[in-house]
């Protein structure tokens, strides 16, 4: 029976350049198919426990501001805390490989980068360092991605760019590729991954790092401080992948 790892790949902010966002972050995870129902069953029991829902759905954004379905975060600290603790404790799992991809929008613009550029070489570079580096000997790879009909046909084109030239650099022609990645699925928030969930997840995660590092971010909650040490982590011990682009 082949061996499987699946990229689950979201984002935070906006490529364009006329978006409030100030970095572009292509985040993912990267999982062996054969953990993804104990992740699976983790991540409902956390759910359970904590909104008594097995499939609401994860949004960072709100669950950080304590919006909508994670209001009841706000109501209790104590919970609050409880509930990053149990779930970060779920990420750090080693089984879980982080993948981002970051681009400073601003020292984008200088050197003449637009949306499109930033799309393209943030697609086309997950998906090669996901081949070269997680994709051994007979392991072959399934690609999941939240959609984004603005986005998509940024990321085929990556995949397809792929398939016919390989990656040269690495000794991966555009076969090998074509024998690696066996499928791309493009879903919506309502297909429950929760694959995909934790990529949400950590692409904040990883903004919030990647700031700090910057010198942009000083004083962090609680909160922030786990997320630091989660990605830090996951850093030192060499998982996943890591790229800054410019």
């Amino acid at each position: 029976m082949k061996k499987y790892k699946i990229l689950a790949i979201d984002e935070t902010g906006k490529a364009s350049l006329k978006h409030k966002s100030k970095n572009f972050i292509l985040s993912g995870i990267i999982i062996p198919e054969s953990f993804k129902a104990q992740l699976n069953k983790a991540m409902c029991k956390l759910k359970k426990k904590h909104f008594d829902d097995e499939e609401i759905v994860f949004h960072c954004r709100d669950m950080i501001r304590r919006k909508g379905p994670f209001a009841c975060l706000r109501e209790d600290s104590k919970k609050e805390i409880q509930f990053w603790s149990e779930f970060t404790t779920i990420l750090n799992s080693d089984k879980i490989s982080p993948a981002f991809v970051i681009t400073d929008k601003g020292k984008a613009k200088k050197i003449g980068w637009n949306e499109v550029a930033i799309l393209r070489k943030s697609y086309h570079k997950m998906l090669e360092e996901f081949v070269k580096k997680h994709l051994e000997d007979k392991i072959y790879g399934k690609i999941i991605v939240e959609s984004d009909p603005a986005q998509d046909k940024y990321l085929i084109e990556a995949h397809t760019r792929l398939q016919g030239v390989g990656i040269p650099s690495a000794g991966i022609n555009g076969s090998d590729y074509r024998g690696k990645i066996t499928s791309l699925s493009l879903v919506n928030k309502l297909n429950l991954d929760d694959d995909i969930q934790i990529a949400d997840s950590l692409a904040l995660m990883a903004d919030m790092v990647y700031e700090m590092k910057m010198g942009k971010l000083k004083k962090l909650t609680k909160v922030e401080r786990m997320m630091k040490r989660l990605i830090e982590r996951k850093m030192d011990k060499g998982l996943g992948i890591f790229e800054i682009l410019v």
